[in-house]
């Protein structure tokens, strides 16, 4: 196998377009970690048994330096293309571990590849967009839809914001404050500032009263990233209106899966529940492993 370093967005994005590729797979995110002080490879394995070698996967890994030991991250990733059989993707993997420099190499993958696991295996929860608006609505959770209609019947209406620094930063503050509590991990907020930096046309952002819900659209996919909500918009269930609003928009911009984020029914139970009763899929990831 050949592993070749991807440079130019256009061609890594139309690989990862091909598998509807996770926002850590992305090309923003890559940079995002760049701009943070991070070391990014692209990496594509090519199949070169044949007469013309054919990319068979891709994998995006961000590397740090800490007391003196590199560690590489692989998260989401290798994704895999139509053309790669089963039975070669360990070795595909293999490749990718000797194309990195010496140190700590983890990855936590789309499906397991038999390595052991080194946590417990994280659950995702994501929205099939290529489906018609009806079909999506029809999806939802009978308790879920019923809230959505009376956050329709009443004066709420759906603002898209321009995501600026100035206008994230309320959001953001109160995303930190909820990770420092425990409540759940996700990607730190001033990640999320780095992304506006980076590729601010990516940010979608929506409110209504009290209560906001960031996204990022990456290629046909999107991912929900930071949501919040007081008292009033709670009360009359802005979240769900906004999410309506927000699948409608996205849909419109041609995204075909909505990535809605990890599940924590233990910590996060409310959370949990209000994903999976949008009509959304859940599914099991691979565990965090070793390369």
């Amino acid at each position: 196998m050949d592993v070749r370093q991807i440079s130019e967005c256009a061609t890594w994005e139309a690989l990862a377009d091909r598998v509807m590729a996770p926002l850590p797979q992305r090309w923003i995110y890559g940079e995002t970690a760049k701009r943070l002080g991070r070391e990014v490879r692209r990496l594509c394995i090519f199949d070169d048994t044949g007469p013309i070698a054919t990319p068979i996967a891709i994998a995006q890994i961000v590397m740090r330096t800490k007391f003196g030991m590199r560690t590489s991250l692989l998260s989401r990733g290798p994704l895999f293309l139509p053309e790669c059989p089963q039975h070669i993707q360990r070795a595909a993997l293999t490749s990718v571990r000797r194309a990195l420099p010496f140190g700590v190499h983890l990855m936590t993958c789309e499906t397991r590849l038999r390595r052991i696991g080194l946590t417990a295996a994280p659950e995702v929860v994501e929205l099939d967009l290529s489906q018609e608006l009806a079909s999506l609505r029809a999806g939802m959770h009978g308790k879920w839809r019923n809230a959505l209609k009376n956050a329709e019947s009443t004066r709420l209406k759906v603002a898209q914001l321009q995501p600026s620094p100035g206008v994230l930063m309320p959001l953001l503050r109160t995303e930190k404050s909820r990770q420092a509590k425990g409540r759940y991990r996700g990607l730190p907020p001033e990640f999320m500032l780095a992304v506006q930096d980076v590729a601010p046309k990516s940010l979608r952002l929506f409110s209504a009263s009290d209560a906001q819900m960031l996204f990022v659209i990456h290629g046909t996919s999107a991912s929900y990233q930071i949501g919040h909500t007081g008292s009033e918009g709670r009360a009359l269930n802005a979240h769900n209106l906004i999410l309506w609003e927000a699948i409608q928009r996205l849909k419109s911009e041609g995204v075909l899966r909505l990535d809605l984020g990890t599940l924590d029914r233990n910590k996060a139970p409310d959370l949990a529940r209000f994903k999976l009763r949008s009509g959304a899929q859940a599914r099991h990831l691979a565990p965090a492993a070793l390369m």
